[in-house]
């Protein structure tokens, strides 16, 4: 039971680390993230979530459980390894990516737009769930660590955005992520 809580907490982190970043791109215009917006933002990334973990466990069905458990270890460290692969990728082009985060944070953030900021960031998060369900984390903890983090990781980037560390935790918050999803994907491997 304690292994598969370390593993849902360290799913929240890793899945919620785009959280911090958009947070921060808001933060740095100096647009705060009202209590609603986020709260739209974690309860779709919890749906999102449970979803993609009720579909990786319709995997399990045609599957061995040793099996579906390496390849959802697998799905989680090539996700986390893509992740690292654009960030490297980004750094030989800093001056495009920053035109498009600049374009992001124009806006305030509506009650639609954290619709469609949730819809987007859950869906970066589908085959993390479904990779994580496939392993035997438990939907209900995984959804709720996922939700917590969602919540505390948008608030956590919008303040950071307005102060100013914003520049160097901006840097290691997308290569963090893809650390910690390879390192969620290796632990599931050996448990």
């Amino acid at each position: 039971m304690q292994i598969h809580l370390l593993s849902a907490l360290l799913f929240g982190v890793s899945s919620n680390t785009d959280n911090l970043v958009v947070g921060m791109s808001y933060g740095i215009k100096k647009m705060p993230i009202r209590w609603s917006e986020n709260l739209i933002v974690a309860l779709i990334t919890f749906m999102g979530t449970v979803l993609s973990m009720i579909l990786g466990k319709s995997v399990l069905l045609f599957l061995p459980q040793k099996l579906a458990g390496i390849l959802g270890s697998v799905i989680i460290i090539l996700i986390g390894a893509v992740g690292l692969v654009k960030f490297f990728m980004k750094m030989k082009k800093p001056e495009e990516e920053s035109e498009e985060e600049t374009e992001l944070t124009l806006q305030t953030l509506t009650r639609t737009e954290a619709l469609i900021l949730g819809l987007a960031l859950t869906l970066n998060n589908i085959g993390l769930g479904i990779g994580a369900s496939i392993t035997g984390l438990p939907v209900l903890s995984t959804a709720l660590c996922s939700f917590l983090f969602s919540l505390l990781f948008l608030y956590i980037g919008n303040l950071i955005g307005r102060s100013k560390i914003a520049e160097l935790v901006g840097e290691f918050a997308e290569p963090l992520a893809g650390l910690l999803m390879i390192g969620l994907g290796v632990y599931e491997i050996f448990i």
